[in-house]
């Protein structure tokens, strides 16, 4: 399933039958994490490769303080330490929830990319994607506008899960805490709760149990300015 999620998310470098059978063959095995357990750390050097199976994990920045900034959402067919490959890394991996990881051998893969170069390619755009993505939240975080912030998130948060069959029409599982939320927004955990009263308010949103669904898609979108293009390759 997350191979098969991760090779979803590159439609610019298709694969053949023999590229999909090398990206097979790294894999080494599948392993489990609790909640807060982390996945992957750049103070570390891992031998594998991460690839989301099950569950919500997020990507984050760790200040002395003990405060975190979250700079991605990683739900299944996500690499968590695609940098890691260069060893370009920084910050964390945690699990948001129990979660699941498939096991990649790094030098295998890099093998693998030599003699496949779609491999090589696919792997590129993916990491164009994180990297565009990025800049994306650099720019909301930005916004005076914070319930036009919050409805990104959600846009951007449907439009990925949607892309590996995990909504329902325009309803999908959150299990996101007001906390993690603000860590992801730069928020405070109160001022989460007010800009998620106002798009309840504003009839836009429903939000119960940790699932969200959007009640108006396309007043969500034009809130949020939203443009799917920099999630596909």
């Amino acid at each position: 399933m997350s191979l098969d999620a991760l090779i979803t998310r590159v439609r610019g470098a298709p694969l053949v039958s023999a590229d999909r059978d090398a990206l097979a063959s790294t894999v080494t095995g599948i392993k489990t994490y609790g909640r807060g357990e982390t996945i992957f750390d750049s103070d570390k050097c891992p031998s594998h490769l991460h690839v989301m199976t099950d569950g919500w994990a997020a990507r984050s920045i760790s200040f002395k303080d003990g405060s975190r900034q979250i700079t991605d959402f990683l739900v299944v067919g996500d690499p968590c330490d695609l940098s890691a490959l260069g060893h370009g890394s920084v910050g964390r991996v945690t699990a948001l929830t129990s979660a699941s990881v498939t096991l990649l051998n790094r030098s295998a893969l890099a093998a693998a990319t030599v003699a496949h170069p779609r491999l090589a390619s696919a792997f590129l755009n993916i990491a164009l994607i994180e990297q565009s993505t990025l800049r994306i939240w650099l720019a909301y975080m930005g916004r005076h506008d914070k319930a036009t912030h919050l409805a990104h998130l959600f846009c951007e948060l449907h439009a990925r899960l949607r892309r590996v069959e995990l909504v329902g029409d325009h309803s999908f599982d959150l299990p996101l805490t007001h906390e993690v939320i603000a860590d992801a927004t730069g928020m405070s955990g109160v001022h989460v709760n007010r800009v998620l009263q106002q798009l309840r308010r504003d009839g836009l949103i429903r939000l119960h149990r940790h699932h969200l669904e959007i009640l108006q898609p396309q007043r969500l979108r034009d809130l949020a300015e939203f443009d799917p293009a920099y999630l596909f390759a």
